[in-house]
């Protein structure tokens, strides 16, 4: 995989993938989000926040997925990668399958790739004000594009502490990538169409943009 940070250019192959989840701060909004959830047949999780590793080779920077069936849907996170020994931060989406996630969350992670931008920055360079970035992300419904979840970091756990759990639990290991976490939804999922996600750091100006599209591949059971 090739990255950017800065205009140099990053080679780079995960050899680890692990996505983290119920990681936000408030723990009596993560308890709800868990009853609403199993509301809807989720399992609640053994221990929280959850740790779910999956399979590296899921993770990409295309501009495109696809899936079998129009079930599953996309969640911006912020991804921390390690590479060369040092952390970097770039936006992906935790694309999950709703019909399986039921079943089996791990699962229905591991059914879907993992998206993530090419242009990454440097977790140094905006830690010191982690709480403060923002995070966006939109959805097409009826070929209209609608907001989907907002918010800012420090919702979350932050990353020094979420990096020490991860150790914690022996999850660690050179060449990671790290899905921190995601936030609520405005209404329930949309599934198919185009996800966008945007993370913005207004007092530097920058922002990372994640783009893409869902692509149904022909199903062979409903034949």
């Amino acid at each position: 995989m090739e990255f950017i940070c800065e205009e140099t250019v990053i080679s780079w192959s995960p050899q680890r993938l692990v996505i983290a989840g119920y990681t936000g701060k408030d723990q009596e909004a993560v308890k709800k989000h868990i009853e609403e959830l199993k509301e809807l047949g989720v399992p609640a999780p053994p221990q929280v926040p959850m740790l779910y590793d999956l399979s590296p080779e899921l993770l990409l920077t295309s501009n495109e997925i696809t899936v079998v069936q129009n079930d599953s849907s996309g969640e911006a996170e912020v991804v921390l990668l390690h590479i060369n020994g040092s952390w970097y931060a770039g936006l992906g989406s935790d694309h999950t399958d709703r019909i399986l996630e039921a079943v089996s969350i791990q699962k229905s992670k591991q059914v879907c790739a993992k998206t993530v931008t090419k242009e990454l920055w440097l977790l140094d360079s905006f830690i010191n004000r982690w709480d403060e970035i923002e995070i966006k992300s939109w959805v097409q419904i009826n070929g209209s594009e609608q907001l989907y979840q907002s918010g800012r970091l420090g919702e979350f756990l932050h990353p020094e502490q979420l990096m020490r759990i991860v150790e914690e639990r022996g999850y660690a290991g050179s060449d990671m990538a790290l899905y921190c976490g995601t936030l609520p939804l405005h209404g329930g999922f949309v599934f198919g169409g185009v996800f966008r996600a945007e993370l913005v750091d207004r007092k530097t100006g920058r922002k990372l943009e994640l783009k893409y599209q869902m692509k149904l591949l022909k199903n062979a059971e409903e034949e």
